[in-house]
């Protein structure tokens, strides 16, 4: 029999899974099925007959190959080569997955508490369970893109460079400074 006790410690630690799961998927790139597709195709390739199509299919699959050698090895080894995460979106998800599942755990402990009371209790726990989807939806929203963007931050950095060149410029303007 589920207890109150196990419902709480799922309602707080949903959170923490859907982040890390969230986590898990974004850092491995999940593939789609061409791994799958070409091993269909050598298979069928392997058993075709000898003639013209036999030829084409054999193209069609070094082709199939080669994207898909081409797409794991640039995407995923280039790409996690350059990633570094961003630690104010990994502080956000922990902040928000420990306050708000540290919230619903409270709520869910006072409903407990009020077993007396069946209306406050039922109530409580409806609360606590929305504070933990809507916890839920924001560690998920927060874990979307844990890196950092390296073409974002560059043009970030120059929009500040040009905004304290502008301000410089104003200042030596009002000092009646020259350029």
């Amino acid at each position: 029999m589920i207890t109150s006790e196990m419902v709480s410690i799922l309602s707080v630690g949903l959170p923490a899974i859907g982040a890390l799961v969230s986590a898990i998927v974004s850092f491995i790139g999940v593939l789609p099925g061409s791994e799958r597709r070409l091993h269909r195709l050598v298979s069928i390739h392997n058993e075709m007959p000898t003639g013209e199509g036999k030829a084409a299919l054999e193209d069609a699959v070094n082709e199939l190959a080669v994207r898909t050698a081409r797409r794991v090895v640039s995407t995923g080894a280039e790409r996690r080569e350059r990633r570094k995460l961003d630690g104010g979106k990994v502080g956000f998800a922990i902040f928000t997955v420990l306050v708000g599942g540290g919230v619903a755990w409270g709520i869910w402990f006072l409903g407990s508490l009020a077993h007396a009371l069946p209306v406050l209790q039922w109530t409580l726990w409806v609360i606590a369970t929305l504070v933990t989807l809507v916890t839920t939806f924001f560690a998920a929203i927060g874990l979307t893109d844990l890196y950092e963007d390296p073409e974002k931050d560059a043009a970030n950095k120059a929009k500040r460079e040009a905004a304290k060149k502008a301000r410089d410029e104003a200042r030596r303007a009002a000092r009646n400074e020259p350029v």
